[in-house]
């Protein structure tokens, strides 16, 4: 659905991408990781025709974003990460202002707004001012408004920024609602890597305008792995599990974590998780929680970046 081959883009003295490929194929949810002047904003307007690449080449569902931008403009629905509005509207009259920017006659506008109202769960807040809004609220309206056309790809920049944690599951739900029974292709950039990890195939990490990684979110996490680890909770005191594992051989009691849990290593020769719990049980520690400690999406980020900037 999108293919983008040495894309750069510069303003002024600033090189903001430099040479970025993707791909990310039709009905896929694809994450953009990076710190902030990455390039990820750029790399999104671009796909959405509001930024003219300097060099590459860039096209979604096989049309060129520079020489048919009309045509992909029809295909894409571009979600901003700053929420503009006009504040003394009402929800339904903003939403009918947009149906008309994007060419809908009047009897498709009414059918189509009353549809996306319905999708973002907004049909109680249709007479309310856009202005009196809350954050969280305002996010779906303009995911509302974005949906409008009815577009194939959705290009979304931090859509989730600010909310609160009730809001954003609400705006996670909606992604998998649009992707998984609507079929839409999902791009998504985001700092909350959380909210990426659970909802994306793949994600590219990307740090001073260039791809530092790219690939489904287990293949990142295995190539961090640094062997297999464990957590273990004990019962009771953590110092006390730490001193009975010290006369084990077979494990090592590497870290304290978050001063209740203990990071657990097998010594060589130790493959498997039933040696390590055996290891534990047989040195007496009674067990609250146990299990293999998988790296996170955090880890991979800070991992591949080093906070560099565009």
């Amino acid at each position: 659905m999108i293919e983008v081959r040495g894309l750069h883009k510069r303003f002024g003295p600033t090189q903001a991408v430099r040479r970025v490929d993707l791909d990310v194929a039709s009905g896929e949810c694809f994450g953009l990781i990076g710190p902030n002047g990455a390039g990820k904003t750029t790399t999104l307007k671009a796909l959405a025709t509001l930024v003219k690449p300097d060099g590459g080449t860039v096209t979604v569902d096989g049309k060129d974003v520079v020489l048919d931008p009309r045509s992909v403009r029809r295909i894409v629905g571009y979600m901003p990460d700053i929420f503009q509005s006009y504040g003394d509207l009402k929800v339904i009259h903003y939403l009918d202002y947009y149906a008309a920017l994007v060419g809908l006659e009047r009897r498709a506008r009414v059918r189509q707004v009353e549809q996306v109202l319905e999708l973002v769960e907004l049909e109680g807040k249709r007479d309310a001012l856009v202005g009196g809004l809350s954050r969280g609220v305002k996010q779906r309206l303009c995911l509302a408004k974005t949906l409008l056309h009815d577009p194939k790809v959705l290009l979304l920049d931090e859509p989730a920024s600010g909310l609160d944690p009730r809001a954003r599951i609400e705006i996670r739900l909606l992604l998998k609602l649009l992707r998984g029974e609507m079929g839409k292709t999902i791009v998504i950039s985001s700092h909350i890597l959380e909210d990426l990890e659970e909802i994306c195939d793949r994600v590219a990490v990307i740090e001073a305008g260039r791809v530092a990684a790219t690939g489904p979110v287990a293949d990142l996490k295995a190539t961090l792995s640094r062997g297999a680890r464990w957590i273990l909770e004990p019962k009771g005191d953590v110092e006390a599990a730490r001193a009975a594992l010290s006369s084990r051989p077979d494990v090592i009691a590497e870290a304290e974590v978050d001063g209740r849990r203990l990071r657990l290593l097998p010594a060589p020769g130790v493959t498997s998780e039933a040696e390590v719990l055996r290891a534990v049980v047989e040195a007496g520690v009674r067990l609250h929680a146990f299990r293999e400690e998988v790296p996170d999406l955090h880890e991979v980020f800070l991992e591949l970046t080093r906070g560099e900037v565009s």
